[in-house]
Formats: structure tokens, C-alpha cells, sequence
């Protein structure tokens, strides 16, 4: 029987506890997503107020649709990595493909995989890319640079790409939002009705395809 996602509180009872149980899950099962919950602020994956890196974390009490919107997240990023896992995710050097107006993109995802492998479909289409794993790296990044699109995860590890989103507009009118994510009422959430949403999992020409919409938005506005 296939498995696609471990979900396990972090504090259990018995001897093995839940993080070394996810990790020896993962040895025997490299691409199974694993989801913690839990009702305390600092515990064994949760140290500052900040995640351990790769982890996800869906806290206590929490509704239906949290959880469902977590699993289809997490659901989304293990199809993404499997496109990058693919040999041709990125094509070869085509210079039809980068076609049309150059955009500099701020790319904001935690998954390290995820985060290399679009940042080189963005490269390939001729595109500027800076990336930033966290929200509040991207807020620095966009202080301290610029940036026609911002192309963010819904779920990050601090804060959600929604709010990311709604705070950059604030501070950035004329910045372009892209949410990839598993899920496509991202922009609806967000209150951002001319937000540009790639579902996951996504291809190079889908990529594309986002990022011209961004570009004609942009001469438009």
C-alpha cells in the first residue's frame, strides 16, 4: 500500500518520539510528506517561535479546511519536487522562450528543491531571480532591492504567503504577485483579485506562461 503523508502529533506517547518516527519514515520512504501538529509554541520542532527547517506544522485547534489546505500543500509540493527530480525540468537554452519583456522576480519558497529548480526555469527565461526561503527574508530583500514579481509559496515557514503578499503590495503598489501553491483560491484568500495563481505542480512553460501574464499586467498598469 502507498503512502503519501505521515501526520503525527510531535508529542506522542512511548518511546520513539515523533520527529526520529518521521525521520525513519522518510529513510524507508524518501518522498513521503510528513505533517506535525501540536498545541504548544516551543516543542521539539518548534524552537523561537521559528520551524526546524523542512518541517511542516499545522497548529492546534485547528478547522477542517486548515487541515485540508495543509495536506493539499504539502500533497502539491511532493508532485513539485517530482517534476524537478525529472531530467528536462529546466529546457535547454531556447532563446524563443525568452521572448519579451525581462522581469526581475523575487521567488519566496522553503522547499530547497522546490526553491533551485524554478529559480532555474525563471533563469532560463531570461529573467532575474532572487529567492529568500522565509517571508521576512523576502521583505528585507525587497527593501534592499527591486523587483517587478513576486512569486511566493502560500505556505511558509513564519508567516503565509497571503499575508507576505498583502503586506509587499502595501509597501510596493506596483509589484506583481504570483502564488504557486497546491492551492488555486490563493488569490481569493488573499483579497488580491489580480493576483496570477500557478498551481503546483507546475512545469517550465506553465512558469512562462505566469510570468508573461505578470509582464502584460504590469505595461498595463
Amino acid at each position: 500500500m502507498a503512502i503519501d503523508l505521515l501526520f503525527t502529533d510531535v508529542v506522542m506517547p512511548g518511546p520513539l518520539r515523533s520527529p526520529e518516527l518521521a525521520r525513519r519514515t522518510r529513510e524507508r520512504l524518501p518522498h513521503i510528506g510528513v505533517l506535525f501538529t501540536s498545541g504548544y509554541t516551543e516543542n521539539a520542532i518548534v524552537h523561537h517561535g521559528r520551524l526546524d527547517p523542512g518541517v511542516e506544522l499545522l497548529s492546534k485547534p485547528y478547522s477542517r479546511e486548515a487541515l485540508a489546505r495543509r495536506i493539499r500543500h504539502i500533497l502539491a509540493n511532493q508532485a513539485q519536487r517530482s517534476v524537478h527530480d525529472r531530467p528536462g525540468a529546466t529546457p535547454a537554452h531556447d532563446e524563443r522562450r525568452r521572448a519579451g519583456p525581462k522581469l526581475i522576480v523575487l521567488l519566496v519558497e522553503d522547499d530547497d528543491l522546490i526553491r533551485s529548480g524554478t529559480a532555474d526555469m525563471i533563469a532560463e527565461l531570461g529573467h532575474t531571480v532572487n529567492s529568500a526561503r522565509d517571508g521576512q527574508s523576502a521583505l528585507r530583500l525587497l527593501a534592499e532591492t527591486t523587483a517587478d514579481v513576486l512569486i511566493t509559496d502560500v505556505g511558509l515557514p513564519d508567516v503565509s504567503g497571503t499575508d507576505l503578499a498583502r503586506q509587499a503590495i502595501q509597501q510596493w503598489p506596483g509589484l506583481k504577485i504570483i502564488f504557486a501553491s497546491g492551492d488555486q483560491g490563493a488569490s481569493q484568500e488573499a483579497g488580491l483579485p489580480d493576483a496570477i495563481n500557478l498551481a503546483k505542480p507546475y512545469t517550465s512553460d506553465q512558469v512562462a506562461a505566469a510570468l508573461s501574464r505578470a509582464a502584460s499586467d504590469k505595461a498595463l498598469s
